[in-house]
């Protein structure tokens, strides 16, 4: 899954788009368990799954607290620092060996002053990214735990083959316990 042809599903690119991505990006595997992202960090890097998983945790009290799992075709970064300039309060770490392009925000506004196919298709993944944020409050705030173990199947079906139980059961709000429970009845 290239990223530039990935681009070119939802807009004509022109020669400011193949250029920036042939130039600015950089396309790297990463092995499982590497950190991308460290907490209390400025990392204001744009990631793009191109092969793999990884997830968004922070630490409370002890213990690691998964917010989000990244698939093949999934964008994503330390948004709080990229968009207020503040150290992160997450991580970022690869589940699976993952092949990764990544560019700095700050090329990618540049490119954007620049190319207005660009910027439409920036807008077109903030508002994919703003999209999944608002789905996510909703399941926290109104789903029973099993409805966002289905929704979290539906989205992303093999996830329990991939991801550890722990950090499911973390990412869905719920005890490994409960996990459990809710997979015998499924």
């Amino acid at each position: 899954m290239n990223l530039l042809d990935q681009i070119s599903k939802y807009i004509k690119t022109d020669a400011d788009t193949e250029h920036f991505f042939r130039t600015e990006t950089e396309t790297k595997t990463f092995e499982k368990g590497e950190i991308l992202s460290h907490q209390n960090t400025f990392n204001r890097n744009v990631y793009f799954m191109e092969v793999g998983l990884a997830r968004m945790f922070y630490y409370e009290k002890g213990k690691d607290i998964t917010t989000n799992f990244y698939s093949e075709g999934k964008a994503f970064g330390s948004v709080d620092t990229i968009f207020s300039n503040v150290s992160s309060v997450y991580n970022i770490e690869t589940l699976e060996e993952s092949t990764i392009t990544f560019c700095d925000y700050q090329k990618l506004e540049e490119l954007c002053a620049i190319s207005l196919i660009s910027a439409n298709f920036s807008r077109l993944i903030l508002g994919n990214l703003l999209m999944q944020m608002s789905k996510r409050m909703n399941s926290l705030q109104h789903m029973t735990a099993k409805e966002k173990y289905t929704q979290l199947l539906e989205e992303n079906p093999n996830i329990i083959l991939r991801a550890p139980l722990g950090m499911i059961a973390s990412y869905l709000g719920i005890s490994q316990e409960t996990l459990s429970r809710i997979r015998s009845e499924i």
